[in-house]
């Protein structure tokens, strides 16, 4: 903060609310960050810049709705799925598969999904599988594979 860096803060609607009030004054004209514990009071470089992501509130356990006060001190761009044709794309590309493997892994996400929307047994988010967990289970695969050869 006090070089000027660059923070992503990931999953802020996760964060305590002690942490949320420290970022609120951090995010207002003065740009200062005040730590109790020392009781310093920090001042921001004109470089410094706070990115943060979250996932909705509903549907996922644990995350509570910021204030619009709160949010107004952001650029709120929301991001919806990843379109099937990229995904595979990305699985082909960041984790080396053959198309036909890509294909068929994102086949078996999109089969979980539907599964999951017409089952009982599961709630909160739309499927069983997420894109963070395909492209684990792409990297152990390519990984598996070539520890193999």
């Amino acid at each position: 903060m006090r070089h000027g860096y660059w923070v992503i803060l990931d999953e802020l609607n996760l964060a305590p609310s002690e942490v949320l009030e420290a970022l609120n004054r951090l995010l207002d004209d003065n740009r200062e960050l005040h730590i109790v514990e020392t009781q310093k009071t920090i001042k921001a470089h004109p470089n410094f810049r706070i990115f943060a992501t979250q996932n909705p509130t509903e549907g996922y356990g644990g995350r509570k709705e910021l204030s619009e006060a709160f949010k107004n001190r952001f650029i709120l761009i929301k991001v919806g799925d990843v379109p099937i044709d990229e995904l595979q794309e990305i699985l082909i590309q960041k984790c080396a598969l053959p198309k036909s493997r890509a294909t068929l892994m994102v086949k078996t996400m999109e089969n979980l999904q539907i599964y999951r929307s017409q089952s009982s047994l599961f709630s909160g988010k739309d499927s069983t599988i997420t894109v963070r967990d395909l492209l684990k289970w792409a990297n152990r695969v390519n990984h598996d594979e070539s520890m193999a050869t």
